[in-house]
């Protein structure tokens, strides 16, 4: 936005600019803050006169007057924010962007098939399966119908979970059954089953523990007490926007309405500092809330458990392959002799 200093052009106010020509301007000299002056100034008249109660419009009116003309650079005299308030608006700009960031990519905990996309695909040819069965069902007798639907409620629940570690316990536990447990590798096959199993069990668990204490809380904190800033600014915007509109009004004004004028521009001025505290109040409470900070300790811890549980069960299950590798290698080189 550009101040008076720096752009050397002023407010030229409509009425006046009307009554120093004698003759109508031409378009190639048409001055767009005269141009905004009248259409505003015409358009608030119209409606005082449809409704008393619409005269209420003129504050609305003057600020759209003000923040255009600021967006022309027109604007004389606009309000400074205290250098602190600025300060805080970056600070809670910041906050913002890092809620807002870390939500986007935290939502991934939302999807249990986040590290095995092959799931989506067998997904898809599960409800394909599932409508072509839905459709065979329609010609069923309503007692056969009840039966079948029973029978899809329990397999759906028998479904299993989407991670890529119970993916891999699934099909380790298939080549074990048709190796035969017996088997050194279907042995080997069964163990890395059941502890993939466990792990992805632990992982589920992760999963839950991160949306519940990370991604819903921060999005709470998002939509609570960040918002609550953002609107108090909003706010703070508005006043500042009320106020150098009254003060253009009353540096313009007739003399028999300057006083009406000045009061008009007191009001806004209390109104201006009133937002400008509370917005300062609002912003401070939501740079000083320690919800954040647990949120993360929550997500890091969630993410420890769960490293530490496949850390465990896989230091477990090392040994115990590696004895049956050395057992296997020992008989096929003895075989070989």
């Amino acid at each position: 936005m550009m101040s008076e200093g720096e752009s050397g052009i002023k407010v030229v106010d409509a009425e006046a600019q009307g009554g120093a020509q004698g003759a109508p301007a031409s378009p190639t000299s048409l001055n767009p803050n005269l141009v905004l002056n009248n259409a505003l100034d015409g358009l608030a008249t119209f409606s005082s006169k449809l409704n008393p109660f619409a005269q209420k419009l003129n504050k609305g009116f003057g600020q759209v007057r003000q923040y255009a003309q600021e967006r022309l650079g027109t604007a004389e005299d606009i309000t400074e924010l205290p250098q602190e308030y600025k300060d805080l608006e970056k600070r809670v700009d910041a906050l913002r962007a890092v809620h807002v960031q870390l939500l986007k990519v935290a939502k991934t905990f939302n999807q249990p098939a986040y590290d095995y996309p092959t799931q989506i695909q067998e997904s898809l040819v599960g409800f394909s399966s599932s409508v072509a069965t839905q459709f065979q069902q329609l010609s069923l007798s309503p007692a056969d119908r009840a039966l079948a639907e029973q029978q899809t409620a329990l397999d759906a629940s028998k479904q299993h979970p989407k991670t890529l570690h119970h993916a891999i316990s699934r099909v380790a536990q298939q080549g074990a059954e048709a190796v035969g447990i017996d088997e050194p590798l279907g042995n080997a096959l069964f163990k890395v089953a059941t502890i993939q199993d466990k792990i992805g069990n632990a992982r589920s668990n992760m999963d839950h523990e991160i949306v519940s204490k990370f991604n819903q809380p921060m999005q709470t904190t998002l939509n609570a007490s960040i918002e609550q800033a953002m609107k108090a600014r909003r706010q703070v915007q508005s006043t500042r926007l009320s106020l150098d509109a009254c003060k253009g009004r009353y540096r313009t004004a007739r003399p028999e309405k300057s006083e009406a004028a000045r009061l008009e521009v007191e009001q806004a001025e209390d109104h201006f500092v009133a937002a400008v505290e509370e917005a300062t109040t609002q912003m401070k409470l939501a740079l000083e809330n320690p919800e954040p900070l647990r949120n993360l300790a929550d997500f890091v811890n969630a993410q420890m458990t769960f490293y530490k549980e496949a850390q465990a069960l896989l230091a477990d299950l090392v040994p115990e392959l590696d004895e049956i590798q050395v057992t296997q290698e020992s008989l096929y080189r003895n075989s070989r002799e």
